[in-house]
């Protein structure tokens, strides 16, 4: 029963406090990743996850749910795409996006597309640890 309380209590620190992770990632990593949670929420594409299809809001809400609950083990942006933001950790489905185009493809991919362009555009932020091509 203590130890059942004590994780509560931890539980509850870490929703309060959820910016508490953020905090001990670098900052340009840091940036890097809210900037791909915003590129979800203003996107109109439809995002699919466990069959279920979402709006970019919502999905960028289950992601920065993700991020939160991943606490200081995401620390680049490339660990929040493969960490996070591929694959529903429940079934192990990748997630997918759905253009406005039709074009249907894993959100890994989209995302890493939208990584590489924004470190190109700021070239002064450190580029990620890996490319795309490099992704299993």
């Amino acid at each position: 029963m203590v130890h059942r309380s004590a994780a509560a209590a931890l539980l509850l620190l870490a929703l309060a406090r959820p910016g508490l992770a953020a905090a001990l990632r670098p900052p340009a990593e840091q940036a890097k990743i809210d900037f791909l949670i915003g590129e979800v929420k203003k996107s109109g594409d439809v995002f699919i996850r466990n069959g279920n299809e979402y709006s970019g809001s919502r999905a960028a809400s289950h992601l920065a749910m993700k991020l939160r609950f991943a606490g200081k083990r995401i620390q680049t942006a490339m660990d929040f795409v493969l960490g996070v933001a591929s694959r529903s950790q429940e079934s192990g489905k990748l997630y997918e996006v759905r253009t406005r185009e039709g074009h249907r493809e894993p959100l890994r991919d989209w995302l890493l597309a939208r990584l590489q362009l924004h470190e190109k555009t700021h070239a002064g932020s450190p580029p990620a640890s890996a490319t795309p091509a490099a992704v299993p």
